[in-house]
């Protein structure tokens, strides 16, 4: 088992660093389109505010940013933290007209923010990819304010 820990890091980042460039297409073929209902259902009970920071782990090319700074009319700010780099630049090419994202390589298991950052969380599949369940779990309560959510697809 640890071995298999061990190597599923570098697993998971082949797999991504061969499909980024797919990676949408990829999502809509595989769940037949039901994940952009997921996501905007997941939207709908987040029902964020004004003056809110999300943070969305695992971002891929950022869909729920986009979700978030149209539900919120741009209002508000976007933290996007994906560790492959090609899915943070087909992102920021995306979703170049929203100013309000900061787009950030880096993994759930140790996230770059200050403590009681953001006031939501969301990972939508990045949970099954990460090496160490409990250190992103940990990393996702720590960097929460109190009374933020945490919201997985």
């Amino acid at each position: 088992m640890q071995q298999y820990l061990q190597n599923k890091k570098g697993l998971v980042q082949g797999v991504f660093d061969k499909v980024f460039d797919k990676y949408d297409l990829m999502n809509d073929f595989m769940s037949f389109g039901i994940h952009r209902i997921w996501k905007n259902d997941l939207m709908f009970w987040m029902n964020p505010g004004t003056n809110k920071i999300l943070l969305d782990v695992a971002c891929g090319t950022g869909d729920l940013a986009k979700l978030f700074h149209d539900k919120t009319k741009n209002l508000n700010n976007a933290i996007c933290i994906d560790p492959n780099g090609g899915m943070i630049n087909i992102g920021k090419k995306k979703l170049r007209k929203y100013k309000n994202i900061k787009w950030i390589i880096g993994s759930a298991e140790d996230l770059p923010l200050e403590n009681e950052t953001c006031d939501y969380y969301t990972i939508s599949f990045g949970l099954r990819n990460t090496k160490n369940l409990d250190k992103s779990l940990s990393e996702a309560y720590r960097v929460l304010k109190p009374g933020g959510g945490v919201f997985c697809v």
